[in-house]
């Protein structure tokens, strides 16, 4: 039984101590990442909202008694009909101002041919050519009066037209002021659309960071269970006369939110800088201070003392013994100790 214990203390000896004797503790499975040199400006979390991007309430361009409205919550697709209006006194006014062009297009089919006709005598006698003066006058009057009611006609038809009330964009109805039966007038509203295809963040920024960003900024949104990146579509350069806020919209192509989220948008307050920056996982904080392990060529861990300086929302400023392209522990660093040999592994393991 001795000899046993002894030859298995032989075979940890053989197996274990060179690894003791390189780092004194085995191999460390950690994962790690460069340190980069990019453009980083501090920022605020401001509140923001996720809007459509096309929210409209579309009103009646006619009057008359509503027939048929959408009910929330009904999809619709661009040019679909939302609401009808009756139309029974249109159709009578086109009616009659159609009726009103034949008559004319008689008028100017007798007076041409009476102008042919006067123009062979106005050859021979001068009384003739003063009735052809006198007919193709009439002539040209009777064009202008079918012009007009001809834009009478186009109006009329318009009108027509308009008592369908069609969606200028696909998206949701969302409320109804008015139901079947109610009568309307031009410019009453209908309905409210929003478009569901195309949603941005709505925000406000406070005057100071508001001239640090610009059309085209790539900007950290930040949701219920989600952080993504937008770009912001547009930056409206006036404020609020009450709060003196400034208000941005941030495009977003990614479907995780619906309209009316409440998010947080990531303004800066100050200009960019380049700096040496590492993902902020990389930080160690001990009670001596701040530091962060880099992996030499050896694939041993090195401590190196940092102060932290600007960030965003993945990475944050070192200023210490570190350069760009150093390896630098992300994962499993919670452990390690100076000069522990460590194994790398890639970010899906």
């Amino acid at each position: 039984m001795c000899n046993k214990k002894n030859s298995l203390f032989l075979l940890y000896i053989v197996f274990f101590t060179p690894s003791i004797l390189a780092g004194g503790m085995p191999p460390a499975i950690v994962q790690v990442e460069n340190a980069v040199n990019i453009e980083i400006a501090p920022f605020i979390w401001v509140s923001g909202t996720v809007i459509g991007r096309f929210d409209s309430k579309i009103a009646a361009e006619v009057d008359g008694v509503l027939e048929n409205v959408l009910e929330v919550g009904d999809r619709v697709e661009e040019d679909d009909e939302i609401a009808n209006i009756d139309n029974s006194r249109y159709q009578l006014a086109l009616n009659e101002i159609s009726a009103e062009i034949m008559p004319i297009e008689t008028m100017v089919e007798f007076y041409r041919k009476e102008a042919e006709r006067l123009d062979k005598l106005a050859k021979q006698n001068n009384a003739a050519k003063n009735q052809l003066d006198q007919t193709q006058a009439s002539h040209d009057e009777a064009l202008a009066k079918i012009r007009i009611v001809k834009a009478k006609l186009a109006m009329a038809r318009d009108e027509i037209n308009k008592t369908v009330v069609r969606a200028p964009f696909s998206g949701v109805v969302t409320e109804r002021y008015k139901t079947p039966g109610e009568r309307v007038d031009a410019g009453d509203q209908i309905i409210r659309l929003i478009n569901t295809d195309k949603f941005e963040v709505q925000a406000r920024i406070p005057q100071e960071p508001f001239q640090y960003i610009k059309v085209g900024d790539t900007l950290s949104i930040k949701g219920p269970s989600d952080e993504i990146q937008g770009t912001v579509r547009a930056a409206i350069p006036v404020g609020d006369d009450i709060s003196r806020l400034y208000e941005i919209r941030i495009e977003f192509s990614k479907d995780v939110w619906s309209a009316g989220t409440a998010v947080q948008v990531a303004s800066p307050t100050n200009k960019k800088q380049n700096v040496i920056a590492v993902p902020r996982d990389a930080l160690v904080i001990r009670q001596s201070g701040t530091v962060i392990y880099r992996v030499n060529n050896e694939n041993q861990a090195e401590l190196i003392p940092v102060k932290t300086g600007i960030a965003n929302t993945t990475h944050i400023q070192v200023i210490g013994d570190i350069n760009e392209n150093d390896k630098i522990v992300v994962r499993g660093n919670e452990r390690l100790r100076p000069g522990q040999t460590v194994q790398l592994m890639n970010s899906t393991q």
